[in-house]
């Protein structure tokens, strides 16, 4: 049991910030491969997606802010974390991609 929960938690991340000086929620799309996920982030918000263990080299993930800003950004393996950063006026500001292992806590 530990080592499978060990193994859930190893997994790559992708995390998205956005800025605590917004004044209103967000809303993001994340298409995972043609599965996508909506959501909204509130001001300050950070929330975190794990992805698969070993990605095949055709895996993609697009994030975007439609209706903010249009912003969008791909993001392609190898990866061990990537922070997307959201301003407070809804675009994505910068995105940091890292690649050690130790990187994705």
């Amino acid at each position: 049991m530990l080592v499978l929960t060990a193994w859930f938690f190893c997994r790559p991340v992708i995390v998205l910030h956005y800025s605590a000086d917004a004044r209103r929620p967000v809303a993001y799309f994340l298409n995972d491969n043609d599965e996508i996920t909506r959501g909204q982030l509130l001001p300050g918000q950070t929330l975190r997606f794990h992805t698969p263990m070993f990605p095949g080299r055709d895996r993609w993930i697009e994030i975007s802010v439609p209706f903010a800003s249009r912003d969008g950004v791909d993001i392609r393996p190898p990866y061990s974390r990537v922070d997307v950063y959201i301003d407070a006026t809804g675009r994505i500001g910068r995105t940091e991609a890292k690649y050690q292992f130790f990187d994705r806590f």
